[in-house]
């Protein structure tokens, strides 16, 4: 996907209920493409910035496989 389709989308985290761990995620705004992290986090905080690092790499050239 080309690097400028990644300025139409998005960043957050959600929570396992089961695990309660936080895992980022990148989706496009059409909600129909997502991405999550490979990681889970214990701290929201930690998944939040992993996110918000997946979408910078994506925005320059560098999309989640």
């Amino acid at each position: 996907m080309d690097p400028k389709e990644y300025r139409h989308w998005h960043d957050g985290v959600e929570l396992d209920e089961e695990s309660q761990t936080w895992r980022g995620y990148i989706e496009d705004n059409d909600y129909t493409t997502k991405h999550l992290t490979a990681e889970t986090f214990e701290d929201k905080g930690d998944a939040i910035v992993a996110a918000g690092d997946m979408l910078a790499r994506a925005r320059h050239g560098q999309p989640p496989t």
